[in-house]
Order: structure tokens, then C-alpha cells, then sequence
């Protein structure tokens, strides 16, 4: 049997409320546990699993413009996190590496997001997160 949907499910702003609910929980977290906020466990995460990276890469994995990528590194370099140097294949452009400290918070804060993550698989159970996640990684890696 089909199932019943209202014209409008407001699919964007529900994503909208439940992405800044889950984004302010994390934040408060991470403050806590790693002494960053969210938006620096996200570039401490992608430095740990990937390694040095080039600003533009992180600017177009995390989906930021290059001002505010440029913001968010150069604050994350002023509190030691990350250090930024001229990228010796292209010198207009910035590479970003992990500083000892940065190194640090990225561990940590990749231990609170694993468990944000596993309380979360927990609240919406094995199937629901399949799905979400299967949706969710369609809308981030869609070009456009």
C-alpha cells in the first residue's frame, strides 16, 4: 500500500533545522572534549585522514567559499592547530598540514564525532541510517 505524503513534506527546511540542531549539539561537544568547534574538528578530521591539503581541496570538500576558508585557517593557525605555507607546485596557492597540537585535537575530536555518530545510529536505528546516510552522501558529492 502506498504511503500518504503531504504535498509539502519540507524536506530543505527540516535538513536545515535538524543540520543546525546536530551542528550546535556537536559544537558544545567539541568545545568540551577537544577545544575546537565543529567547523575546525571538520578540517582537523579531513588533515587527519588525508594529509596535508591544498586550501582550495578543503574549501571544495567542506563546501565553503575561499573566504571563509581562508578565515577558518588563519584562526586555526593563530591557535596552533594547523600551519599554512605557500604550495611549492602553484605559489598563488596555501597548503595546510597539522601542527603537533592540531594532531592532538584531531584525534580527539575524531573520538567525539565517533561517538556523536554512534549515538546517532543508535537513536535512528541500522535502516533509517542507511538511508540517511545513502541520501545524504548523494546531496554532498552532486556537483552543481
Amino acid at each position: 500500500m502506498a504511503k500518504v505524503r503531504a504535498v509539502d513534506r519540507r524536506l530543505f527546511l527540516l535538513i536545515e533545522i535538524a543540520a543546525r540542531k546536530l551542528n550546535r549539539d556537536a559544537d558544545k561537544r567539541l568545545k568540551a572534549e577537544a577545544g575546537v568547534s565543529a567547523s575546525q574538528a571538520s578540517v582537523l578530521f579531513l588533515l587527519l585522514r588525508r594529509g596535508d591539503r591544498r586550501m582550495g581541496d578543503l574549501s571544495r570538500t567542506l563546501s565553503l567559499n575561499p573566504p571563509a576558508m581562508t578565515g577558518l585557517v588563519d584562526r586555526m593557525a593563530k591557535a596552533g592547530l594547523v600551519r599554512k605555507t605557500t604550495d611549492r607546485s602553484d605559489a598563488r596557492g596555501a597548503m595546510v598540514a597539522l601542527t603537533k597540537a592540531g594532531q592532538t585535537a584531531a584525534e580527539q575530536a575524531d573520538a567525539t564525532l565517533k561517538s556523536l555518530n554512534a549515538e546517532l545510529e543508535q537513536r535512528l536505528g541500522d535502516d533509517v541510517s542507511d538511508v540517511l546516510h545513502d541520501a545524504l552522501t548523494r546531496i554532498a558529492i552532486e556537483e552543481g
